[in-house]
């Protein structure tokens, strides 16, 4: 009976070992993603976690090689790649603390042991759009703390592909601006689908979204002329879709007044060139989101040109941009970070108020863990960046 359960936990833990060491060596080879899920979660997402974690594998196959009896060749692979495991992510939680002094940053190990909080519950919620026969929702977070001059309104739109999400993703974002004192609004916008493209009625909603703050702006006790825009991935398109097309004219509000310009805007791994990504895609460097870009779009750049001409954001910054954080991952399979990359030095080249900060080893939703090293210098950041500009409550 001992000998079957040691040779029994000693299979068990080279079959975990296994199912942490492949993925995190597809991290460091900067392959694309592996496995069901996002393979910077062995990397950058729980960077405190794993590292008390190989320590304790470490331990244990120690143990398990010091006194084991049987299956030798087993305990010595095992012992071999616990050591792997272990300092792999001591090195990636390193290269974290090296970014986190490049961006002249604080961030705590022991705060990254935390996971992230649950999402605060709305204070209210309305419709501010109704299209396509369907109802188009925001959700309200007012601060705890009530004042008498208007707060700062920030309004969340959700990633998905454009094809799928809702408003009820805000994850930490809500929490982060209600706790700091802005009047928090998450938005729902229409989604594509095989017979809707919303490649204009997704950008017009935010818009839309945006006049229904301003018009109800003495309601929410929001300043309706300091509207911070923020948003994760198809969301931060959407947001500097919105920025960008107020200036241009090609994003408009359907029902609510006309809204200004964003006083900020946040975007978090953003795709800022569709048509890029599309060949990036072909190139067999991205996931493959073809799917979801004939739903959004209707169909490739090829058969519809136009359409990719007016959402490569790249294109569009000559009517200026408002001030802009945007944060990236370094090996993004989702997004392509090289035109983000383009995008930040053709707007640098121009001398307009984009700032960036790119996470090593980040894949996309590398800040899924809001507590996560890489977290902890994205909101940081955040915070920094509301401060500079004058967004602060």
């Amino acid at each position: 009976m001992r000998k079957f359960l040691q040779i029994f936990f000693a299979v068990l833990l080279f079959i975990i070992l296994i199912l942490l060491v492949i993925p995190m060596i597809s991290v460091y080879l900067k392959a694309p993603m592996l496995l069901s899920g996002y393979s910077s979660s062995f990397a950058m997402q729980f960077n405190s976690q794993f590292v008390v974690f190989g320590l304790v594998l470490l331990f244990i196959c120690f143990l398990f090689y010091r006194y084991g009896m049987y299956w030798r060749k087993l305990l010595i692979a095992n012992l071999v790649l616990s050591v792997l495991f272990f300092i792999a992510q001591t090195y990636f939680t390193a290269v974290m603390f090296y970014t986190a002094k490049k961006y002249n940053t604080q961030v705590s190990f022991f705060q990254g042991l935390k996971s992230s909080g649950m999402p605060v519950k709305p204070t209210e919620t309305y419709t501010y759009l109704t299209i396509y026969n369907e109802e188009q929702h925001i959700d309200v977070f007012r601060p705890e703390t009530k004042s008498s001059s208007p707060a700062i309104p920030v309004i969340l739109v959700h990633g998905g592909a454009f094809i799928e999400g809702n408003r009820t993703q805000v994850g930490y974002a809500a929490n982060w601006f209600k706790d700091h004192g802005y009047t928090v609004f998450s938005i729902d916008y229409p989604l594509g689908k095989e017979d809707r493209h919303n490649w204009e009625s997704a950008v017009n909603s935010v818009v839309t979204s945006m006049g229904f703050v301003v018009k109800n702006a003495k309601k929410f006790n929001v300043d309706p002329n300091k509207i911070v825009l923020v948003g994760g991935s198809a969301g931060a398109a959407l947001v500097m879709q919105a920025d960008l097309g107020l200036r241009k004219g090609f994003a408009k509000s359907y029902d609510s007044p006309q809204p200004p310009v964003p006083a900020g805007v946040i975007a978090i791994y953003p795709p800022v060139s569709l048509s890029e990504l599309w060949q990036k895609i072909d190139e067999k460097k991205n996931i493959d989101l073809k799917y979801a870009a004939r739903k959004y779009l209707g169909g490739s750049p090829t058969e519809f040109p136009q359409r990719y001409a007016q959402l490569n954001l790249i294109d569009q910054l000559s009517e200026g941009i408002s001030p802009t954080f945007i944060i990236a991952g370094e090996i993004d399979h989702v997004v392509n970070v090289e035109a983000t990359r383009k995008f930040v030095k053709k707007a640098e080249e121009m001398k307009l108020p984009v700032s960036y900060v790119e996470i090593p080893y980040g894949e996309h939703v590398f800040d899924a863990n809001s507590n996560s090293i890489a977290g902890q210098i994205e909101w940081n950041k955040i915070e920094e960046f509301l401060k500079i500009n004058h967004l602060e409550n």
